[in-house]
C-alpha cells in the first residue's frame, strides 16, 4: 500500500476547521491522519515514501456533483436504449466523462439516468469519481427520457424496472415525475406524468430494495406529488407554471420540514439563463427556499446539451447570487452533499478512515471561490489523478 504525505498552506477539513499549514496522510485508499503540519507524528514522516509540498495551496474534500449523465456527450440526442449501434460507443463516452469530472475536482457523482444497457460492467468507472448510479429512470410511454428504456404503465412494470436497477447495482432510483424542458417526450413540464398511486408505488417498491428515490419535477403539482409520495430528493424544483411560476411557500416549508434536499440543477449556463427559467426569478425562488431551511444539493445535469462534464467549479460561483459565502458553498458541495446522499461515512470531509478524496487548489477558496475551477491536484480513493505539485522532502517549520 502506498503511503503519501501531502503538505499545504491550509487544509479545510469540511468540519469547519482549517489547519494552516496542514498535512494529510494517505495510506492506500484512505486518509490516515489530518492535522497541523507541526503535529505530524514521526511515525508517518519516517514511513512515507512520497511527500508532496503545496506551498501556496489549499487542500479540501473532493467535490460532489449530485446530478450528472455519464453516458451523455453534451449533444442534443441522449443515448437510445433501442439503438444497438450506440452500445459500443457508450463505454468510451463514460470514460471520457469520468476523466473530465475528475480533472475538474469532482470525486463523487450521482448518475441520474442511463440507457437500459448500462450495467455493472460499465458503471462505476475506476479510476475516476465514485459513481452512485440511478441507472434506468422510471417514466411513462412517450414521457420525458422514455428513450432510456424505463417507461412503465403498471405496478408490475415498476417492480420489474426497479428490480433490474437493483441487480445492476443502483444506489438510487430516479423517476421523472413531470415532463422536462429538453431530452424528448411529449408530456408537459407543468403536470405530473404519473398518478399519485403509481408514484407512491415507485417509492414503496424502491424502499423494499433499500433504495432512495429522486424525483425529477418542474411544475408545482409534480413537486407536491413527489413530497407527498415520500421521495428522498427533488431535482429541478423550478415551480414552473404556464406563463410563469407558481411558487408555493407552504410546500417549501413542508420540503424543509421533511428534510428533503433539492438539487436545483445549477450549471455554468444558469446565470445567463432566460426563456422559461430566467436567472433573476430562479435565484429569488432559491433564496426563498434557503431562507425556509431547504437544503440545496449541487448538481449540474452535465452531459446534456452544451453542458460539459468539466464545469462544476464554474457552476458553484452562481450560488454566490443566493447570498451564500464561498465557505458555505464549499460545504454544500462536500460535507452537506455527502450527508444528503447518505455517503458521509465514505467521503465529504477530510477525516481519518474516510476515502482519500482530496482536491488541491491555488490560494484560499474561502476567499476566492473561482479557484475551484482550476484544481492543481485531484485524488480519488488515494489515486493521484492529476498533479502539478512539486515533490519535496523538505518542508518549513510550523508557524
Amino acid at each position: 500500500m502506498t503511503l503519501r504525505i501531502i503538505d499545504a498552506a491550509r487544509v479545510l477539513t469540511g468540519h469547519g476547521t482549517a489547519h494552516t499549514p496542514g498535512s494529510v496522510v494517505v495510506d492506500g485508499t484512505s486518509i490516515a491522519w489530518v492535522g497541523p503540519t507541526c503535529d505530524l507524528p514521526p511515525r508517518w514522516s519516517r514511513r512515507a515514501a512520497n511527500r508532496l509540498a503545496l506551498t501556496n495551496a489549499t487542500l479540501l474534500p473532493g467535490l460532489i456533483d449530485a446530478h450528472v449523465h455519464l453516458a451523455f456527450d453534451c449533444t442534443s440526442q441522449p443515448p437510445d436504449a433501442r439503438d444497438d449501434l450506440a452500445r459500443g460507443a457508450v463505454s468510451d463516452k463514460i470514460r471520457t466523462a469520468a476523466t473530465a469530472l475528475t480533472s475538474s475536482g469532482v470525486t463523487t457523482v450521482r448518475d441520474m439516468g442511463a440507457p437500459r444497457y448500462i450495467d455493472a460492467d460499465t458503471l462505476p468507472v475506476q479510476p475516476g469519481p465514485r459513481v452512485l448510479p440511478a441507472t434506468i429512470p422510471l417514466t411513462v410511454p412517450g414521457g420525458h427520457a422514455d428513450s432510456l428504456g424505463g417507461a412503465v404503465t403498471t405496478i408490475a412494470d415498476v417492480e420489474q424496472v426497479i428490480a433490474e436497477n437493483a441487480r445492476r447495482g443502483a444506489a438510487w432510483i430516479t423517476t421523472v415525475v413531470t415532463g422536462g424542458l429538453n431530452g424528448g417526450g411529449r408530456r408537459s413540464p407543468y403536470e405530473p406524468q404519473f398518478s399519485d398511486t403509481m408514484l407512491a408505488a415507485i417509492v414503496t417498491i424502491a424502499h423494499r430494495h433499500g433504495l432512495p428515490v429522486a424525483a425529477q419535477a418542474h411544475g408545482t403539482a409534480g413537486i407536491r406529488q413527489a413530497v407527498e409520495a415520500g421521495v428522498h430528493s427533488i431535482e429541478y424544483c423550478t415551480w414552473l407554471a404556464p406563463g410563469g411560476f407558481d411558487v408555493d411557500p407552504g410546500l417549501i416549508r413542508e420540503i424543509a420540514a421533511r428534510r428533503i434536499p433539492v438539487c436545483p440543477i445549477i450549471n455554468h449556463h444558469s446565470r445567463a439563463a432566460s426563456g422559461r427559467l430566467p436567472w433573476r426569478h430562479r435565484r429569488e425562488h432559491l433564496r426563498d427556499m434557503l431562507a425556509a431551511g431547504v437544503h440545496l444539493l449541487p448538481g449540474t445535469d452535465s452531459g446534456i446539451t452544451l453542458t460539459p462534464h468539466d464545469r462544476f467549479g464554474h457552476a458553484l460561483s452562481a450560488y454566490i447570487d443566493l447570498g451564500l459565502t464561498p465557505a458555505s458553498i464549499i460545504e454544500l458541495a462536500t460535507r452537506r452533499a455527502a450527508d444528503a446522499l447518505g455517503i458521509s461515512h465514505l467521503t465529504g470531509t477530510l477525516s481519518t478512515g474516510l476515502s482519500a478524496d482530496i482536491l488541491a487548489v491555488h490560494g484560499n477558496p474561502t476567499q476566492h471561490l473561482h479557484s475551484l475551477a482550476t484544481p492543481i491536484m485531484v485524488m480519488t480513493a488515494g489515486h493521484l489523478y492529476r498533479s502539478r505539485a512539486v515533490r519535496d522532502n523538505e518542508i518549513g517549520h510550523c508557524v
